[in-house]
């Protein structure tokens, strides 16, 4: 189910790319909500907030170690469902991120949230973040159960 769903986050971020890249310029902006979110097609060399944009080999070996270490948690652990979904989704943005600076050079970029002036970003993006704060969300989760667990353990007979 993981690398299914990995797959599935690779295979539409990718395709959104290819749209944005077929249909628009580099710097074309598209209102959707006009003054809240517009496409705004721009290719970041960099990561996150135009950080490191003269770091590509680094950030290549940051992603290749992200993808090495989700398949090596998923081989050692076999994460459960919510576990496993944000693997998967960590996975599919690493991987979707990856595909743009190897082949291309740079990260294609086409949201922006412009009633807060938030950075550019793609879907993959979305899923790394989504795939960590999910991460975060069942590790916090597992440890109270654990304490729960426990402290019924020290109160019991």
């Amino acid at each position: 189910m993981l690398y299914i769903l990995a797959l599935v986050v690779l295979i539409a971020d990718q395709s959104i790319k290819w749209l944005v890249q077929t249909h628009m310029t580099v710097g074309e902006v598209i209102p959707i909500w006009p003054q809240v979110v517009v496409l705004e097609y721009i290719r970041n060399p960099g990561a996150a907030w135009g950080m490191l944009t003269r770091a590509h080999g680094l950030l290549i070996v940051i992603a290749l170690l992200v993808v090495a270490v989700v398949v090596w948690l998923e081989r050692r652990y076999r994460p459960k469902r919510w576990m496993a979904v944000g693997l998967a989704l960590v996975l599919g943005g690493a991987l979707g991120n990856l595909c743009d600076r190897v082949f291309a050079g740079t990260v294609v970029d086409y949201v922006y949230l412009q009633i807060i002036n938030f950075p550019i970003f793609n879907l993959a993006d979305v899923s790394i973040d989504a795939g960590v704060l999910i991460l975060l969300w069942r590790s916090f989760r597992s440890d109270n159960a654990v304490k729960k667990q426990q402290e019924a353990e020290d109160v019991e007979p």
